[in-house]
């Protein structure tokens, strides 16, 4: 259902995508910009994240793409979220899968969703900060004592990254949506498959921002099987009043000058 992908991609959008898991565990992420493949610190600080984090959550505007890769067995599926973001309520969004594309628009409290070539009335999202949205798995590895390993030093868009990368227990975050809707996907039934979620945070060594995060987890939903779940978010044009400037999309200024709800 589309209505349905794109509450997905909304989440991932504000959330980076998470998926409960099993054994055999998660391995290094290998999609992106950037891709870290060694460990350099074994005993890295969490201050340095921490602060990018608070930098990060304090930015006005920018851009960001989240790639998504889900492979259940022999079946891939795969998609990609565009998205431009002005804090506190402006937001435009386009999510493209194979041969159909959904975008979503919000100002304040109005938004629309666009399916085909209709612009309906939509639900505004409550928070479009994506990056508050990692502070739950941060402070909860922090609180817990999990250990940050710091990776080799790696390019993302236009600057140097140090990395940073911790694993942290299921249900830290809400589930995506196609699982919460998934027979057997209970929040119970998936607490007992107990396993882990990898995350690779990019910190701009120039800017200070997070400019990258990856994720990667394995799960099992009793009426699905064994899914295999890679992300990776990349934020750009921070702080760029120019180029991170939310534009309404003309269809929908067409539609609405004639009046089409």
């Amino acid at each position: 259902m589309k209505s349905g992908r794109l509450g997905l991609a909304l989440l991932v959008a504000s959330v980076g995508l998470l998926a409960t898991g099993c054994t055999p565990g998660v391995q290094p992420v290998s999609i992106a910009s950037g891709t870290a493949t060694q460990v350099i610190n074994a005993h890295a600080q969490w201050a340095p994240l921490v602060q990018a984090l608070e930098k990060s959550e304090s930015a006005s505007m920018y851009k960001l793409q989240t790639a998504v890769n889900i492979q259940n067995g022999n079946l891939h599926t795969s998609f990609t979220v565009y998205g431009t973001i002005q804090q506190p309520d402006l937001a435009s969004i386009q999510v493209h899968e194979n041969n159909f594309n959904i975008a979503f628009y919000q100002q304040g409290q109005v938004a629309y969703q666009q399916d085909g070539t209709i612009w309906s009335p939509a639900d505004p999202v409550t928070n479009l900060n994506a990056y508050q949205n990692y502070r739950d798995i941060i402070d909860y590895a922090i609180a817990h004592r999990l250990p940050i390993v710091q990776m080799n030093r790696t390019y993302v868009v236009d600057e140097y990254c140090n990395v940073y990368r911790v694993v942290v227990p299921n249900g830290i975050a809400p589930l995506p949506a196609f699982l919460g809707e998934a027979p057997g996907a209970s929040r119970a039934e998936l607490s007992t498959h107990a396993s882990e979620v990898a995350y690779e945070f990019y910190v701009g060594e120039t800017s200070g921002y997070i400019r990258q995060v990856q994720t990667q987890s394995v799960g099992v939903v009793d009426s699905v099987g064994s899914l295999i779940v890679q992300t990776s978010t990349i934020f750009q044009d921070i702080n760029n009043a120019q180029l991170a400037k939310v534009q309404i999309p003309t269809s929908l200024v067409q539609q609405l000058e004639q009046g089409v709800q």
